[in-house]
């Protein structure tokens, strides 16, 4: 008997590969590139495709995507330019906004052209829709901060996503901040501790909503397998913590100072307006959604997180 089969758009990043390390165990998975290279995640099939098809109004190209999801159980949509692949300055902003709207809006228009559309559509999101909120605790009811840098563009993406809903069960992640030993925003965050340079970042007093990557792809299981999971999702930890609390557990368990503060306008010299965007934004996120609907999560503590991440010498493995 064949095994559902799940697509994955914008799979070649963490989340995308900790997805399809997770879902092959249970699906057939297909995921998307622009080109067929054999780098593909391992266990996955791959299929060409072109996010920006719908707006250059590439027939062929839509009419090869359409196929491609005839009949899939799930979509995921991880797609977009890489947020640390500039200063956030006008073209980065821009190419963020366009690569994910384009993204979206190509695979609705594909998936509302098939005879049997995916039963689902999981759209990847991020908390920094919410801004700039201190020490405010923010569900899923919780506004946009238009006036934060990446606030638009999350809602952006968003708007493309929602006309999956008249075809398929759509699901909406907004995911924080993501942990992993292959994260690059993991190892950033340890390379000056490993230095014995780490400190606060800015402040250090804001808040940062995390994740473990394993975690976010069970998280991506539940909305596929789960179907009373329907609309908005805040994927991150239970648990929140400030940055300066995360780095300063992370430099003791490095055996590292944490003293060396990196003031909030050298960031802002060095990133520019990625240091807002990435590092210096304040937005206390919490799962309430998904805690309602029994998700249980495996590393939602801080601690049991780094138990994992940086494990005590003479532990065989970071499971909790």
């Amino acid at each position: 008997m064949a095994r559902p089969r799940i697509v994955i758009a914008g799979a070649s990043g963490v989340v995308g590969h900790h997805l399809v390390a997770a879902a092959r165990q249970r699906f057939d998975v297909t995921v998307l590139t622009r080109r067929v290279t054999g780098t593909e995640p391992n266990g996955a099939s791959p299929a060409s495709w072109q996010p920006d098809a719908a707006r250059s109004g590439d027939e062929e190209a839509l009419s090869r995507l359409t196929s491609t999801l005839e009949g899939a159980a799930a979509l995921v949509n991880l797609a977009g330019s890489s947020l640390a692949a500039g200063r956030l300055g006008p073209a980065h902003l821009d190419r963020l906004l366009t690569s994910r709207v384009d993204s979206a809006t190509t695979l609705v228009t594909a998936l509302q052209r098939c005879r049997r559309p995916p039963e689902v559509m999981v759209q990847a999101s991020a908390t920094g829709y919410y801004g700039q909120r201190g020490d405010d605790v923010l569900d899923e009811e919780a506004g946009p901060d238009e006036d934060f840098v990446l606030a638009p563009v999350a809602s952006a993406t968003e708007a493309a996503a929602a006309p999956a809903a008249a075809r398929s069960r759509l699901c909406v992640l907004r995911t924080g901040v993501v942990l992993a030993e292959d994260a690059s925003a993991w190892q950033r965050l340890l390379m000056p501790i490993r230095l014995g340079f780490g400190g606060p970042l800015g402040p250090g007093t804001q808040w940062l909503s995390w994740i473990d990557a394993d975690d976010l792809a069970r998280v991506y299981l539940h909305a596929i397998e789960d179907h009373s999971c329907d609309g908005t999702y805040n994927a991150v930890a239970p648990e929140p913590v400030r940055q300066r609390d995360l780095g300063r557990a992370a430099a003791r368990r490095l055996h590292r100072p944490f003293w060396f503060p990196a003031p909030a306008w050298a960031l802002r010299l060095a990133l520019g307006r990625l240091a807002d965007g990435a590092l210096l934004q304040s937005a206390r996120v919490v799962p309430s959604r998904l805690s309602a609907q029994g998700f249980t999560f495996r590393w939602g503590t801080l601690e049991g997180a780094l138990d994992k991440l940086l494990p005590s010498p003479g532990r065989a493995d970071g499971a909790p």
